[in-house]
């Protein structure tokens, strides 16, 4: 009896060691195996730090329109004789562009001959004094009468363009007779002529952000037959009142578009700066984590700082205090790293 007691208690002594031993492997495999982590690096990728120009602003998709564009037509109904352009050739102020019917024309132009030569018999009779005054004015009236009809005459005898641009319809053929009663999508008219050096684009502005909106704020534009190009342009126009329909107020920004690389009814995408920071320290957007911290990288080491932040768009974010022109700066891999981490930069 007493024997087996003493057996009982070496198992139990025995068990207890080998439990105790267990433990003590597990407890260093742990550590081992949390040696094996803190040593391995953290693969990353960098950014520098960029002192540059950020800005925020109000995104809108909208239409382009040129103001300075013309449905071109005679004052009188006439036969078109000729065109002396076609469509989609680029003309100058004062160029001829179509020659109308000159029946009427050369009427006119033989009565304001006859008059001009009465004019001047008259005119040497007065300064003689062989002619009373109210005879000569009544000369007179009727020469400058038969020269103002002249002159709207050969106007509408030889159709000229009225500023430089594009003729972008020929909407009469030659040889039809052009009335001013005809319709048409563009009333009556025997050319459109269009100049595109300048355009707007027309965007709605919601009323949540029609304030945010000045007169004269700068914008970039974007069109996607020139995706990697941006055009510039500014707010020339806000309306004061809602569309009764929509609610929207419309907003028109004027662009520079001496190449002419912009077309008049392109859709395009419009950004309206709404605010500016110029020679500003700037960070991509996804350098910061848990909202206000940045990991620089130091000796091969990720060193956490918490920063400032200041302007932001969707791709950038401005540090306003917390780290240096030209630091290197974690911008993938940063999500779940610890402060002073190894790393291993695989851009």
């Amino acid at each position: 009896m007493k024997k087996q007691k003493i057996l009982n208690s070496v198992s139990t002594i025995l068990l207890f060691i080998l439990v105790l031993t267990g433990c003590n492997r597990k407890g260093k495999i742990k550590e081992e195996e949390s040696k094996i982590t803190y040593a391995g690096s953290n693969y990353v990728k960098v950014a520098p730090v960029e002192r540059k120009t950020i800005y925020t602003y109000l995104e809108y998709s909208g239409t382009l329109f040129s103001e300075k564009s013309a449905d071109i037509a005679p004052d009188l109904s006439e036969r078109i004789i000729k065109y002396k352009v076609q469509k989609g050739d680029f003309v100058k102020k004062g160029n001829v562009l179509a020659i109308m019917d000159s029946t009427q024309f050369l009427q006119a132009k033989a009565q304001f001959e006859s008059a001009k030569k009465s004019y001047i018999r008259m005119l040497a009779l007065k300064e003689n004094g062989s002619i009373d005054e109210q005879t000569f004015d009544q000369v007179e009236a009727g020469y400058k009468s038969a020269k103002a009809g002249y002159e709207f005459m050969l106007a509408n005898k030889e159709i000229k363009a009225p500023f430089d641009g594009f003729i972008t319809a020929k909407l009469k053929n030659e040889g039809e007779v052009f009335s001013q009663m005809s319709m048409g999508p563009t009333g009556p008219a025997i050319l459109r002529l269009v100049n595109i050096d300048t355009l707007k684009a027309k965007i709605q502005v919601s009323d949540v952000d029609v304030n945010k909106i000045k007169k004269g704020a700068k914008a970039i534009i974007f069109a996607d037959n020139f995706p990697d190009k941006k055009f510039y342009g500014e707010v020339s126009f806000l309306s004061q009142e809602a569309d009764m329909m929509s609610g929207t107020f419309t907003c028109e920004i004027t662009i520079n578009n001496k190449n002419h690389l912009l077309k008049p009814f392109q859709f395009v995408k419009v950004k309206i700066i709404i605010a500016e920071k110029n020679n500003t320290l700037v960070v991509p957007q996804n350098a910061v984590v848990n909202n206000n911290e940045i990991f620089v990288v130091e000796n091969d080491r990720a060193v956490k700082r918490t920063v400032i932040l200041g302007l932001q768009n969707e791709n950038e974010i401005e540090v306003v205090k917390g780290v240096l022109d030209g630091e290197t700066i974690v911008v993938s891999g940063n999500v779940g790293l610890k402060d002073n981490s190894l790393v291993e930069i695989k851009n």
